[in-house]
């Protein structure tokens, strides 16, 4: 039996083969795979940044516990990072998302966005990864303080979706039913009929 992961994969392929050609992005997702749609946020009451090591350790904590619903220990994952525009990197620099490297393959993708913004595509890079923790808090912290974003994890086994953003995570669930995890995680939701 061959294990395709041992083999070279180009996850930028895998995800325009699964999910048409539509961005890796949370607010781009919600429209196209609305029905297995839901989110958590960070910290209590909504709060968008963290602001003391408490609350840094429990957005951590939420990151974590949801993400551990979705992605098993070692478990082959692919990572998105989609920009509106995409800086040129001069000399021996590479595109790097919280020290690992992104493949030099790019791709533009369409945003589908609403007609209220002015962003048509978005510069979408990978890596391949196995699911594992550290790698995982060093990005969430990352994209918590703003200082990254665009940030998707996927299971090409499972199809679960999970994408941070300052605030909170926007999860496609496909192995499990997303009113399963609403039922676990009630407290860390919005009160807001429409999840936001």
């Amino acid at each position: 039996m061959v294990n395709h992961h041992s083999m070279r994969v180009d996850p930028l392929a895998w995800w325009t083969s699964e999910f048409a050609s539509f961005a890796p992005v949370g607010h781009v997702l919600r429209r196209h795979l609305s029905e297995r749609w839901t989110r958590f946020h960070s910290l209590p009451e909504s709060k968008r940044y963290a602001t003391d090591a408490a609350e840094r350790d429990e957005l951590l904590k939420r990151h974590l516990t949801v993400a551990g619903e979705l992605f098993e220990e070692g478990e082959p994952i692919y990572v998105y990072r989609s920009y509106v525009e995409e800086e040129r990197l001069k000399g021996r620099r590479k595109h790097q998302l919280a020290g690992r490297q992104l493949r030099e393959k790019v791709i533009r993708l369409p945003s589908d966005s609403n007609a209220d913004t002015e962003v048509d595509h978005y510069c979408v890079r990978s890596l391949v990864t196995r699911w594992v923790p550290d790698f995982f808090e060093a990005l969430t912290r990352q994209v918590a303080a703003w200082e990254e974003s665009g940030v998707t994890f996927v299971s090409p086994s499972t199809k679960n979706i999970y994408s941070p953003y300052d605030g909170g995570m926007d999860v496609f669930p496909a192995s499990v039913n997303p009113g399963m995890l609403e039922a676990k995680f009630r407290s860390w939701m919005s009160a807001r009929a429409d999840k936001l």
